[in-house]
């Protein structure tokens, strides 16, 4: 999946989610550094993701894009959000936004703060898909 796709496809399943409040490209909230990501407020925070992507092996931007289905992965949990969330549970939630979709593009999510060699501060989602492709979601 490549990052503009994500954008839409992330931006559509966060305006349905019942814990999102204001939702928004970066682009719409102002954001001209970034090309591609969200902003999302939940609770009284406001949470913003960049979209970085790497291409399927072979994968050219100058070509359409050949969408790869498999199986879809399985949902991750979200306890309810309340208040301002943490970052952490910010990524947890949209980890779990994404994993619950049911999309068959999708096979998996890493989420940064629960890896082994996790820095402090540093929050985001690995998210691969069955074409080979890779989105990268960094939260700032």
């Amino acid at each position: 999946m490549r990052p503009q796709r994500f954008q839409d496809f992330a931006l559509d399943l966060a305006k349905n989610a019942p814990a999102a409040g204001v939702v928004s490209t970066l682009a719409e909230a102002g954001d001209t550094k970034h090309p591609f990501g969200l902003s999302v407020k939940l609770g009284g925070t406001e949470v913003r993701w960049q979209v970085i992507a790497e291409l399927a092996p072979g994968d050219k931007h100058s070509v359409p894009e050949t969408p790869v289905e498999g199986d879809p992965m399985a949902p991750i949990e979200c306890p309810q959000i309340s208040g301002s969330p943490s970052a952490a549970d910010a990524e947890l939630w949209l980890a779990s936004l994404l994993s619950s979709s049911g999309n068959r593009e999708l096979c998996s999510l890493e989420l940064w703060s629960r890896r082994d060699d996790a820095r402090p501060g540093h929050h985001g989602l690995t998210a691969r898909f069955h074409s080979g492709a890779k989105i990268y979601v960094r939260s700032f």
